[in-house]
């Protein structure tokens, strides 16, 4: 073979390396895809309506790559070409809580998912946050028994929400255990100012005037423990000792007809009482007048 004969066919050979060379990259090319993962997602907020170019990024948690890209109007992203391992996923968007999650995408997959990003809470839905972990915080502090620690937070709840009905309730309620009857009746008002319509600060405080009720009979304050007594007859009538303290406060008070009144319904309701044989002879002692 002479010169030409030999440039002749390494031309041929250069001319179908060079058409060939296209077909041999898109078979790579394809291989790569094969073995390669990608990542298709959608973001949305809580009524499921998507929010356009939303920051998110992928990170491979063995690596330490961040590839980023922006959510699209459909709130629709997607990353490809991504090898298998775990990664974590961030999703950002001004006005809206930052999403972070992990996954783990493994090879020659596509898997999808659905980020829902929340609102940002206003300052003042911070503060009633804050305001409703401080009451459960004193709750379970209340279970404890750990009655000092449960009341500030309790308070703690009360000074982040004003009108938090259920922390000036349960507050209430510890005064009043605690025997402080005077602030517990603040609270447990409070609590009916703010619900009215609620029963049970006026069981509480029904419990509250007839222990004032009492100590008012032991200072002799007849006419101030009367009111207690009225106010506790309207929302408990059956308040156990209760006509034992009314007939009591009429007998000191000389006022025989309503003292034996209340004498009498006492032994009906509690007839097996300790202040049953106490009573009678009160009975008897009036009706001789």
């Amino acid at each position: 073979m002479n010169y030409y004969s030999k440039a002749r066919v390494l031309s041929v050979i250069l001319a179908l390396l060079v058409f060939a060379a296209p077909q041999i990259m898109r078979s790579q090319e394809e291989e790569i895809e094969a073995e390669s993962a990608s990542l298709n997602g959608k973001v949305v907020n809580v009524e499921k309506k998507p929010i356009e170019n939303a920051q998110v990024n992928l990170r491979n948690t063995t690596t330490g790559k961040v590839t980023s890209t922006k959510a699209n109007k459909k709130g629709e992203f997607s990353f490809r070409r991504l090898f298998a391992g775990k990664y974590e996923v961030t999703v950002e968007r001004e006005g809206y809580t930052r999403y972070t999650g992990q996954m783990e995408i493994k090879e020659g997959t596509s898997p999808k998912v659905e980020v829902t990003l929340a609102a940002e809470m206003t300052a003042e839905q911070k503060k009633e946050a804050e305001a409703v972990e401080a009451f459960k915080k004193g709750a379970d502090l209340f279970k404890e028994k750990k009655t000092e620690e449960a009341m500030q937070e309790f308070q703690k709840a009360i000074d982040l929400k004003p009108d938090f009905f259920e922390a000036y309730l349960n507050k209430g309620i510890l005064l009043f255990q605690g025997m402080k009857d005077e602030e517990a009746e603040k609270c447990i008002l409070k609590a009916q100012e703010l619900k009215p319509e609620d029963p049970k600060p006026k069981e509480i405080l029904a419990n509250i005037y007839f222990e004032q009720a009492k100590t008012l009979l032991q200072n002799d304050k007849f006419d101030e423990a009367l009111e207690k007594l009225k106010v506790v007859s309207a929302t408990r009538p059956d308040y156990p000792y209760l006509n034992f303290l009314f007939g009591y406060a009429y007998y000191k008070k000389n006022v025989k007809e309503d003292a034996i009144k209340h004498f009498e319904l006492f032994l009906q309701q509690e007839p097996n009482s300790p202040q049953v044989a106490q009573v009678k002879g009160l009975l008897e002692e009036l009706k001789k007048k």
